[in-house]
């Protein structure tokens, strides 16, 4: 009986170890509407993760549709605010989805803000296959005395590659503002 006890543990353990690892979106459909992430104070870090895989990445046959989303850090030292819409980490790839983002807004104010927002993204090993990635109004803000603003909207990083893919953006707006401020856009580019 102990013996079946151990075995069950170790085999409980192992699935959940398994279970951990895998970050795919497969044939799915994502939609969001008006969704607000805020953080406010000393430090403030405010994540958004909407249609995310992570680990060893992957989005396929799948759709993540984004309409009027809103993510905000405001704080005294430093201010970290990062929006992901249908991004991958990890080994990246990006196949045969489409991946919309309308009305979005990623805001970081404080000393040493830093705002980071990636539509369409795959890190890691990259790839974008077959996809299609639209922002229409997307807004990225850093603002405080060594402001960064980084705003990736279809990419592919680490081994890049973006195939039989369609960016369109339209008002894709990235700005920084203070003292030793940096902003950097990328719209489909390939690293």
């Amino acid at each position: 009986m102990q013996a079946f006890r151990k075995s069950a543990l170790v085999v409980a353990l192992g699935l959940s170890v398994v279970g951990a690892m895998a970050g795919e979106i497969v044939s799915t459909r994502v939609f969001a509407t008006g969704t607000v992430n805020s953080a406010g104070g000393l430090n403030a870090r405010a994540l958004q993760n909407i249609g995310v895989a992570e680990g060893t990445g992957r989005i396929a046959n799948s759709s993540v549709v984004v309409i009027s989303a809103g993510n905000t850090a405001v704080g005294v030292g430093s201010a970290t605010a990062r929006q992901d819409i249908g991004r991958v980490t990890g080994n990246g790839q990006i196949l045969n989805s489409l991946i919309v983002a309308n009305g979005v807004n990623n805001l970081s104010a404080g000393l040493f803000s830093t705002a980071e927002q990636k539509i369409g993204f795959a890190d890691g090993n990259g790839r974008v296959l077959g996809s299609s990635i639209n922002a229409t109004g997307a807004f990225n803000t850093a603002a405080g005395v060594r402001a960064t603003a980084v705003q990736q909207i279809g990419g592919a990083q680490g081994n890049g590659v973006l195939a039989g893919a369609t960016v369109l953006s339209t008002a894709a707006i990235n700005s920084a503002g203070g003292l030793l401020s940096t902003a950097e856009q990328r719209i489909g580019v390939a690293r």
